[in-house]
């Protein structure tokens, strides 16, 4: 699987989000750290993130419209899920039974009394891409963070951050207990992130490589290792201050 994080946060009065993915590959053979990118910037101001099958990164974010704005994108990829969802059950179900779609409607509304219709039917409703996009960018300078699935569009505008992933639970409790807020500095925000992907590392199918960013309404930028090795300096730091600190020895015990 993977983990990919985003939250909203300001620098000089102006909104930014801060994202992270890793590398991890997770295949039939087992799982291993790769360096295919597991983000991609789609225009000048937005960028998707995939979690589940990495192969579809390029069948997603390969978009003929790829200048549209922030909304129109959403709407694209998710109707590619919808495209790839019909293509899987038209090769796996319909062709394999010589039907086609407009016979499963013809039969929608009549008893299904046929044990080899209830399967049919019940393996188009459990097809799933098992996928997830989150896309982030911007509308009129506003900061966006949005969830693509299967089950459609979901907005994270208001809560200001985001995970997908198996570690998702993980990096979500993380940017709570951070109290993350979209008035925090980028400075922070980068911590903030950079922490809930490093707490995300105890999931397995996470990796423990790390590419962390961000954009605003004009442009992106890649942290380089000079910066990323501070925050895992300082993320060190945090773990054993509690551990080893000097107070510890007035504990009446």
């Amino acid at each position: 699987m993977t983990i990919c994080i985003s939250a909203i946060c300001n620098k000089n009065k102006q909104e930014h989000i801060v994202f992270t993915v890793d590398h991890m590959i997770t295949t039939l053979n087992g799982e291993f750290e790769h360096p295919i990118k597991k983000y991609r910037k789609i225009n000048k101001n937005t960028v998707g993130m995939i979690a589940g099958d990495t192969l579809l990164m390029d069948f997603f974010m390969d978009l003929e419209e790829y200048d549209s704005n922030y909304e129109t994108l959403q709407k694209l990829i998710y109707n590619k899920f919808k495209e790839k969802r019909f293509e899987i059950i038209q090769n796996t179900i319909l062709n394999t039974f010589f039907i086609d779609i407009e016979f499963i409607k013809e039969n929608l509304n009549k008893q299904i009394d046929n044990m080899l219709m209830q399967e049919i039917y019940k393996g188009i409703i459990s097809t799933k891409l098992k996928s997830a996009v989150l896309l982030i960018g911007f509308i009129n300078n506003h900061a966006q963070i949005s969830e693509i699935g299967d089950e459609g569009i979901s907005n994270f505008n208001n809560i200001n951050f985001h995970t997908i992933g198996s570690g998702a639970q993980q990096a979500q409790n993380t940017l709570l207990f951070q109290k993350h807020s979209s008035e925090d500095s980028l400075k922070t925000a980068l911590y903030n992130v950079y922490k809930a992907k490093k707490n995300a590392e105890v999931k397995q199918g996470v990796g423990r490589e790390t590419e962390i960013g961000y954009l605003n309404h004009k442009t992106m930028k890649i942290l380089d290792e000079k910066n990323i090795n501070i925050l895992d300096n300082i993320y060190n730091l945090e773990l054993e201050y509690g551990k080893t600190h000097s107070n510890l020895e007035n504990l009446n015990i």
